[in-house]
């Protein structure tokens, strides 16, 4: 690569500025500029450079709209050629124009399309503002790294797990079914959670996911530690013919493989991904019947009051995810009142206006249900406030806190159509209120009774699901309620199997499957079997975000991680 005007140092990884001015002297007074302000820059004849000088030390890509009258395609196969965690940035300087007036993203067309990740700035503009949103970019671009290297990480520590779980013998394979899905559950969570924290990244509104090797690694390094220490003391005590108490130890096991699944749980609601069962619930009658396990919650020095609004609207909201953010909530409440307190949970309405929402963009005007959870606690300072719903921030010591639960409130919130505010005094308290949107429909939706699940009379299920120790479990289960079979690990087999005249009672599909989702192999299934039943199992889906839009009649939903008695309840009730 030829470049004029190089510093003279070598440039970390992300740290360089390239630039590609062909018009006058605007490279070299941008060069100088940066030099003098301690950046590492290069000047760039001509696009080929520039696209060849987009390496791992590359931290910015500064280009004036005129560069990029050339041939884009070596900028193109640059970007291309980058590995799927680096979203290098752009600065592009465009000119102010007379006469007909341009659109933003008519200028940002002049890029590539692959090129995602740009900042527009019109000239002329100010050094300050020019040496600020390059310091901006240079430090989104240290994240990405960061984020590669925490990646890598993740990686080896499921390699170390898959090892671990390698070996085991059929016998105990038989009798520790729960586990080895509780196994196979953490694997998934693990690749749910870096779906989540790719999201973090294009976003780019977050800057603490580097406090993750804090808390985070510390919490998977126990229940990693619970979950192989028991499967090695198992295979210890049946190599020697010892059968007695393995129970306990598939216990230990199932409860860190527990507080996997709590933290999916969590990582699924910040980032806005989890599967919301919504619909039209009693926020009042909520809160009251949590009212026993708060106390349980709480120490003995913090009294309890909560106070509910007479008349109270329904609101939309899924009734369990709302039961974990008021535990989470409260638990927060409880460790900032170490020498006592007051905890208050309270219920209010509030009508938005469209004044109230641009002021506090995010939400929509209109009637909402309140919960307000305050304390009287130590409190927080403003700049503790502007960092709590930062994903892996937490001012709790290093394995007492993953830093995801105001994160999770703030993503149910978000997702749930609503908003989170939170109003905290140091040295008198912190209150935070929960927005979620009042139910068009106020007839509340009453479950029915489902009894325990009925053996089956020979129904013929089709189990479509790409995962081998999912398929299996689910497989074993079916044939010990006594169902007929079929099962195709991917969508292609099963409609093999739809096409080939077989009458089908129920097909139980995953929704995340190879090549389509579940709800596209519904509607195929649909056409050779009008009235097949549906059952969805889902551990994370974009698409079935929201139950009400995705299920159709005769359609249901359950979520993973689950205990087999749970799916076979749900299949009952789904044949029934």
């Amino acid at each position: 690569m030829h470049l004029v005007h190089p510093v003279h140092r070598s440039a970390a990884e992300g740290h360089r500025v390239l630039i590609s001015a062909p018009y006058g002297r605007d490279a070299e007074s941008v060069s100088q500029l940066l030099t003098n302000h301690g950046y590492d820059a290069a000047i760039c004849l001509s696009l080929h450079d520039f696209a060849a000088g987009i390496d791992d030390h590359a931290g910015v890509l500064l280009v004036t709209e005129e560069a990029l009258a050339g041939d884009l395609a070596p900028l193109q196969r640059a970007l291309a050629a980058q590995p799927a965690w680096s979203d290098i940035p752009f600065i592009l300087l465009a000119g102010r124009r007379t006469g007909r007036v341009r659109t933003s993203e008519a200028v940002r067309r002049r890029l590539p399309d692959n090129a995602t990740n740009v900042i527009l700035l019109e000239r002329p503009l100010s050094t300050e503002s020019l040496l600020s949103t390059i310091t901006a970019a240079l430090r989104a671009r240290q994240r990405q790294f960061q984020m590669r290297d925490q990646l890598a990480e993740l990686d080896a520590q499921r390699t170390r797990l898959a090892e671990a779980a390698e070996g085991l013998e059929a016998e105990v394979a038989a009798r520790t079914s729960d586990l080895k899905q509780a196994l196979d559950d953490l694997r998934r969570e693990s690749a749910e959670r870096l779906r989540a924290e790719a999201s973090l990244r294009q976003s780019q509104k977050m800057e603490a996911v580097g406090q993750l090797t804090g808390g985070v690694a510390h919490d998977f390094n126990n229940m990693l530690a619970g979950i192989i220490g028991a499967i090695d003391i198992m295979k210890r005590r049946m190599a020697s013919n010892r059968y007695d108490d393995l129970e306990r130890f598939m216990d230990a096991a199932s409860v860190s493989a527990g507080r996997a699944a709590a933290l999916t749980s969590r990582l699924l609601a910040f980032s806005r991904r989890q599967s919301l069962n919504s619909k039209p619930t009693d926020i009042n009658g909520l809160v009251l019947s949590l009212s026993d396990l708060l106390r349980r919650t709480m120490s003995e020095n913090i009294s309890i009051a909560i106070e509910t609004k007479p008349e109270s609207p329904l609101a939309t909201a899924d009734a369990n995810q709302l039961e974990s953010a008021i535990l989470n909530l409260a638990i927060n409440a409880r460790d900032a009142m170490p020498n006592g307190g007051r905890l208050t949970i309270e219920t209010a309405v509030a009508d938005l206006d469209e004044a109230h929402c641009k002021a506090h963009p995010g939400i929509s005007p209109g009637r909402y249900v309140v919960i307000a959870v305050s304390d009287t606690g130590v409190g927080m300072t403003k700049e503790l406030m502007e960092k709590v719903f930062d994903p892996f921030f937490t001012t709790k010591p290093i394995g007492q806190g993953t830093g995801l639960g105001l994160s999770m409130v703030y993503g149910f919130a978000q997702q749930s159509n609503g908003q989170v505010c939170i109003h905290s005094t140091p040295g008198e308290g912190t209150s935070v209120k929960i927005y979620l949107p009042a139910a068009e429909d106020q007839q509340p939706q009453v479950a029915e009774l489902v009894e325990a699940p009925p053996q089956g009379a020979g129904q013929c299920v089709l189990l479509v699901e790409d995962d081998p120790s999912v398929r299996l479990l689910i497989g074993e289960l079916l044939a010990e309620l006594g169902y007929r079979t079929i099962e195709a690990s991917d969508p292609q087999a099963a409609i093999k199997q739809l096409e080939g005249g077989r009458a089908f009672d129920l097909m139980i599909s995953d929704v995340g499957l190879p090549g389509m989702n579940g709800r596209q192999l519904a509607e195929i299934a649909r056409q050779h079997h009008p009235t097949v039943r549906i059952l969805f199992v889902t551990g994370y889906a974009e698409n079935a975000a929201i139950r009400a839009g995705y299920l159709d009649t005769n359609m249901a939903m359950i979520g993973k991680p689950f205990r087999l008695e749970e799916l076979a309840a749900k299949i009952g009730e789904v044949l029934s």
